[in-house]
């Protein structure tokens, strides 16, 4: 196989970028990846000059461009393409907001949107990114990853962030939501995404049974409070969580 280290190195730092939820600083970036410090300075150059990265005052982000080529992956990719009419229908049976979520690095990344006449406004656009330990959907698929994995997502973190004061400020604390969507088989938060939205997720698994995506609904906190008996609910999202596992096997 033919050598091309400027690329290899490249894509290093594009995922040691995404691996990160804070901007990276050259230096940091020369030391983790053991790239030459005038090799790295001129990748990064060419990056941000296509626009997959961005310079600011604390260090190197990902720039707009790499958001580009991920909604041209998502737009052909195939768990896109068979989730959207289970989707649809989901959110038209439960007059629901519902999504298609997957995780990127730490977030929840929303690759599919769907929303009744009845739906309640939620800020899950495709596309937009939140904290995977925040949302149902990220967590119901954290849930059901190798503990390993989870820790080291999240061993940098010295903080949590909240959107709504509410939610995991901690590793451990996120261990323990964890464990009980994973007994649970599903997951469910109350307003730490959107005041006032509550939303349940199930997980969607590949041939390898191993967690990729998983689907959400949500509904206004007046319609899912927790002494609601979320049980029909809670069936049809497994229901479709199921059906998208089933086409993709």
């Amino acid at each position: 196989m033919a050598e091309v280290p400027a690329l290899r190195r490249s894509i290093a730092i594009l995922r040691h970028l995404a691996s990160s939820n804070r901007p990276i600083t050259a230096g940091a970036l020369v030391r983790a990846l053991e790239i030459p410090r005038s090799s790295a300075y001129e990748l990064l150059t060419v990056l941000e000059e296509l626009g997959l990265v961005v310079r600011t005052e604390s260090g190197y982000a990902l720039g707009a461009g790499v958001h580009e080529l991920g909604s041209s992956y998502l737009r052909t990719n195939p768990l896109q393409r068979l989730a959207q009419p289970i989707v649809r229908q989901l959110a038209e049976e439960t007059s629901a907001t519902t999504q298609l979520a997957v995780i990127r690095g730490w977030e929840t990344v929303y690759v599919l949107k769907e929303q009744s006449l009845k739906s309640v406004a939620v800020i899950t656009a495709t596309g937009v990114r939140m904290p995977s330990y925040l949302t149902a959907t990220g967590r119901a698929i954290l849930a059901h990853l190798p503990k390993s994995e989870v820790l080291a997502m999240f061993q940098s973190e010295s903080g949590f962030v909240t959107r709504t004061g509410q939610g995991p400020t901690t590793v451990k604390a996120l261990n323990a939501i964890l464990a009980q969507d994973r007994r649970a088989g599903w997951a469910i938060e109350h307003g730490e995404v959107t005041p006032g939205i509550s939303t349940i997720a199930a997980p969607v698994y590949d041939v390898l049974s191993r967690p990729i995506a998983a689907i959400g609904l949500s509904l206004a906190g007046e319609a899912l409070t927790e002494d609601t008996d979320t049980e029909p609910l809670v069936d049809k999202v497994l229901a479709a969580a199921a059906e998208v596992t089933a086409k993709l096997r």
